[in-house]
C-alpha cells in the first residue's frame, strides 16, 4: 500500500515503461471527482533517458485501482525502493 512519504515512481503511459517521473508522495486529492496521488517530483525519465531539469512541481496520477473510463484500472503507480 502507497502511503504518505514513500517514494514512488508514476508512469506516463500503460505501455511505455521508459517514460515516468518519481518523487514523494505528499498527499491525496480530489481531482475532477478522482483521488489522486500528490506525488512532489524529484527524477523524470522520458523515452529512457533521464532529463537533467526535471519538472519540479507536483504530478497527480489516479489511485491505483482507479476504475478507468473504457475498462480496467490505473496501476501506473509503484513503490521505490
Amino acid at each position: 500500500m502507497i502511503e504518505v512519504g514513500n517514494r514512488v515512481r508514476s508512469y506516463d503511459f500503460d505501455r511505455d515503461r521508459e517514460c515516468y517521473v518519481e518523487g514523494i508522495v505528499e498527499g491525496f486529492k480530489e481531482v475532477e471527482g478522482c483521488t489522486r496521488y500528490e506525488i512532489r517530483v524529484t527524477r523524470k525519465v522520458w523515452a529512457g533517458e533521464e532529463v537533467e531539469n526535471p519538472y519540479s512541481g507536483h504530478v497527480y496520477p489516479p489511485l491505483n485501482g482507479t476504475p478507468r473510463l473504457f475498462g480496467g484500472e490505473c496501476n501506473g503507480v509503484e513503490l521505490v525502493s
